[in-house]
């Protein structure tokens, strides 16, 4: 496993929020650095996502393509009969 450099992060957040934070890491055995990287990567994740849902949401706007209400009927009948 490589490991990665380590710099020091200076945040100020608010006291209870640290608490909390310190609280639950006790509790469950986590050190606060690790909890602290994870969440840190999960919302990078999280943003890389939506702006990838967003891109493709502007992508299928340019060229939208509806349905009939009989259509959607057609496809919900469908589905059940699947079920």
């Amino acid at each position: 496993m490589i490991k990665a450099q380590l710099v020091n992060l200076g945040a100020r957040i608010p006291a209870n929020l640290k608490r909390a934070v310190s609280d639950y890491c006790d509790r469950h055995g986590i050190k606060l650095q690790f909890f602290i990287t994870e969440a840190i990567q999960e919302k990078l994740a999280e943003i890389d996502q939506e702006q990838l849902d967003n891109k493709i949401v502007d992508e299928r706007l340019k060229n939208p393509q509806f349905t009939t209400k009989a259509d959607l009927q057609k496809y919900i009948q469908r589905r059940k009969q699947q079920r």
